[in-house]
C-alpha cells in the first residue's frame, strides 16, 4: 500500500510539472507576441534629432531612437557636415560632405567612405595657382581618387586619365589652357614614360619623358613648304635633321646652326636621290646623284649643278657606258673620255653639253 502511495505522489508531481511547464510556455508565447509588437513599432524609422557629447548634431531619420538610418544631416563639432543617406549609423549611398575652408564632395558613399563615382571640389595649395578651385570628377575607391577620372585645375588645364594613390599615374591626357596637349604615360603625378606633347604652334615632341621633360625622341615643327624633324637624346637636341617638303622631297643630314654639315641624303618625289655635300641649301662639293632610271653622276657640284671633274654613268652598271672628265653648269664641257665597255674607249670633246668631236682611244 505504501508503494502505491509513492507512485500516486510521483504522478501528482509530474502532473504539476507538466501544468507548470505548459503554463510557463503559454506565458512565454504571450510575452513574445508583446515583444514582437514592440519591436515592430520600434523598427519603424522616425524623424528626429540627436545631440552628442562633443557637440555634434544629427537631424533626420532614426532607427530604434538612436541609429541614423535613412536620410539625414550630420554636423560635427569641428564644422564638417554630411547630408545624404545613412545605413546602420554610417553614411552609405548618395550624399554630400563639406569641409569648411577646404572643399566639398558630392557622390556615392559605402560604409562611410567615398566609393563609386563622385565630384570633389577643393582649393589648390601652392604654386602656380594658390587658392584656385580644383575639381575631380570620376571614380573613387576606398576614399581615394581613381582608378579613372577627370581633374580640372582652374587657370591651368585639365587632366583625363588614370590615378593611383591620389596621384596621376598610368595613361592620361593633360590639356593646358594655351592649347598644348600631352597624351601618354604618367608616374607619381608627373609626365613620365612614353608620350606625345603637341604644342599650340603645331610642334610635336614625341618619345620618352622623365620627370616632366623629354629624354629621348624627336621634335617635329613646321617650316615654309614643309616640316622638320630633329632627334633628341639625353634631353638634348641633336644635330640629326629630317626635312619633309610638301612636294614629297625629303632631306636627311646633320646641321650646325642653320646649315647642313657633312653629307646629306635627298630623296626627291620623282624617285631621284642625292647623297653628298651641301652649302646654303644647294649641292656643293662632292656628291652622287642617281636618277630613277639608274643613271647616276659621281663627282663635284657647284651651286646645285654638276661642275668640276666627275663620272656620268648611263645606267646602274658602272663597268661600261660612262663619261669621265670635266662638267660645267650641269653638262659635259671640254675633253672627256667615253667608255663603251672595258675594251672600247673614246676621246671626246664637248661644248655646252654637245659632243663636237669623238675619236677612238687605244
Amino acid at each position: 500500500m505504501a508503494k502505491h502511495k509513492q507512485i500516486i505522489k510521483v504522478l501528482s508531481i509530474s502532473t504539476a510539472l507538466l501544468l507548470c511547464f505548459f503554463g510557463f510556455a503559454a506565458l512565454l508565447g504571450q510575452n513574445q507576441l508583446a515583444l514582437n509588437a514592440v519591436a515592430e513599432e520600434t523598427e519603424q524609422s522616425s524623424s528626429g534629432s540627436l545631440t552628442y557629447s562633443d557637440g555634434s548634431i544629427y537631424e533626420g531619420e532614426i532607427l530604434y531612437g538612436r541609429i541614423r538610418n535613412g536620410t539625414g544631416n550630420f554636423t560635427w563639432s569641428t564644422g564638417e557636415s554630411y547630408y545624404g543617406t545613412w545605413e546602420n549609423d554610417t553614411p552609405s549611398g548618395e550624399g554630400k560632405m563639406i569641409w569648411p575652408n577646404f572643399g566639398e564632395y558630392l557622390g556615392s558613399f559605402v560604409n562611410g567612405k567615398r566609393e563609386g563615382t563622385g565630384v570633389f571640389i577643393w582649393s589648390y595649395e601652392g604654386e602656380p595657382a594658390e587658392g584656385a578651385p580644383v575639381e575631380y570628377r570620376g571614380d573613387w575607391t576606398g576614399d581615394q581618387i581613381g582608378p579613372n577620372g577627370t581633374l580640372t585645375l582652374a587657370g591651368i588645364g585639365k587632366y583625363e586619365g588614370a590615378f593611383s594613390k591620389q596621384l596621376r599615374h598610368g595613361k592620361g591626357t593633360f590639356t593646358w589652357l594655351n592649347g598644348d596637349v600631352y597624351t601618354g604615360e604618367w608616374a607619381n603625378d608627373m609626365i613620365n614614360g612614353k608620350g606625345t606633347l603637341t604644342l599650340s604652334n603645331g610642334s610635336v615632341i614625341e618619345g620618352e619623358f622623365a620627370k616632366g621633360a623629354i629624354k629621348n625622341g624627336s621634335i617635329k615643327y613646321s617650316i615654309k613648304d614643309g616640316q622638320i624633324i630633329r632627334s633628341i637624346a639625353g634631353g638634348k637636341l641633336q644635330d640629326s635633321v629630317e626635312i619633309s617638303y610638301n612636294d614629297g622631297t625629303t632631306v636627311k643630314g646633320k646641321v650646325k646652326g642653320d646649315e647642313f654639315v657633312g653629307n646629306v641624303t635627298i630623296i626627291y618625289s620623282s624617285g631621284d636621290t642625292y647623297t653628298g655635300a651641301m652649302k646654303n641649301g644647294l649641292k656643293n662639293g662632292k656628291g652622287t646623284y642617281t636618277w630613277r632610271s639608274g643613271a647616276h653622276y659621281i663627282g663635284n657640284w657647284l651651286n646645285d649643278k654638276m661642275s668640276g671633274t666627275g663620272k656620268y654613268y648611263y645606267s646602274k652598271d658602272e663597268s661600261r657606258l660612262y663619261l669621265q672628265g670635266n662638267f660645267t653648269n650641269g653638262v659635259p664641257n671640254g675633253n672627256l673620255i667615253y667608255v663603251a665597255d672595258t675594251k672600247l674607249k673614246y676621246q671626246t670633246v664637248w661644248k655646252d653639253g654637245k659632243c663636237t668631236d669623238i675619236r677612238y682611244k687605244k
